[in-house]
């Protein structure tokens, strides 16, 4: 089976949602809306961040689920604007369906920052052309690796099943029965039961959009977010450092003391700044559970001006 994630972002989330629902079956909700179907070989997922541009957490968290994203285009403004650059810092490959009144304006803004993607307007055909482009997607994944890792970006407790986490396999293969680490937060148990569109499995890949059944957990200890693995030697820390590439749009000052966010995986975390200059020292409200991974810093402004600082790769600060 293949799997295709997707992300739809764009000004109006009804707009989205009526696509979402022509290709998909709407499953969770909650700020970002799922939307799931299996057809033929490929079983996509939907992500739509509803309560953007309102807040950049759910954006950001979306993107971060997608191998792929479709831009739906309604005016040129500030909200598009920030729009590209978002999909840029991902550099995600995708498609820009914009009315046809702008199209044309539309299309050759993003033809830079969105080097590569395909270009569609707004009409009857549109639901039809995004189902070919999604089920033609050739995904690259990474190479099995000695570890598996899932990224939670839900979790409740099941009357007769117990806790369920939600969220997508980004390495490995998750099996029956295996121990779970989960970080931060230093919880372990194991895997009850595997589903894959409600469909038990004795294991998962990478890719796969999964629900996993966990002994030992409880959906507090597992909020989104929440990296769950093998790994019994992956840790979290309160601090990182990042090689920062600062968006040139970006008008506020970054300087040691101001407090910024970070968005690591689907965590997103109050920080303040150690240390400003090629690198970005930073220190966390909290623990932060990553890799050497994209890390994205924003501000949690309300809407206006751009509010993406910039990005770079995060690891560990060093004492």
């Amino acid at each position: 089976m293949k799997f295709a994630n997707i992300s739809f972002v764009g000004h109006s989330y009804e707009k989205m949602a009526s696509v979402a629902q022509k290709l998909a079956k709407k499953g969770t909700e909650s700020d970002i809306s799922i939307f799931d179907k299996r057809e033929g070989d490929v079983a996509m997922s939907i992500a739509i961040p509803n309560t953007y541009p309102e807040r950049m957490q759910p954006l950001l968290q979306s993107l971060n689920l997608s191998d792929a994203s479709v831009l739906f285009a309604d005016s040129i403004d500030g909200t598009l604007g920030e729009l590209i650059v978002s999909l840029s810092t991902f550099g995600v490959p995708g498609v820009v369906v914009a009315d046809s009144g702008i199209s044309d304006k539309v299309f050759s803004l993003v033809k830079t920052r969105l080097s590569g993607w395909s270009t569609m307007e707004y009409d009857d055909e549109c639901e039809k052309k995004l189902r070919e482009y999604i089920l033609g997607l050739d995904i690259k994944r990474e190479p099995e690796s000695e570890f598996w890792r899932v990224d939670v970006d839900h979790s409740f407790e099941v009357k007769g099943v117990g806790t369920v986490a939600l969220g997508i396999v980004v390495r490995g293969t998750v099996k029956v029965h295996d121990r779970i680490f989960g970080q931060p937060g230093a919880v372990e148990g194991a895997v009850r039961s595997i589903q894959i569109f409600d469909v038990d499995h004795q294991e998962a890949e990478a890719g796969s959009r999964v629900g996993l059944a966990l002994k030992g957990m409880t959906s507090a200890q597992v909020p989104r977010g929440t990296v769950l693995t093998n790994n019994m030697r992956f840790q979290a820390a309160k601090s990182a450092s990042i090689s920062f590439k600062r968006e040139s749009f970006y008008r506020d000052a970054l300087e040691g003391g101001k407090v910024i966010h970070l968005n690591a995986g689907l965590q997103c975390i109050q920080s303040g700044i150690i240390d400003a200059g090629e690198r970005l020292d930073v220190e966390f409200d909290q623990e932060v559970a990553f890799e050497e991974e994209r890390a994205v810093v924003f501000n949690a402004r309300p809407p206006g001006q751009l509010r993406i600082a910039g990005h770079g790769m995060m690891s560990k600060l060093l004492a």
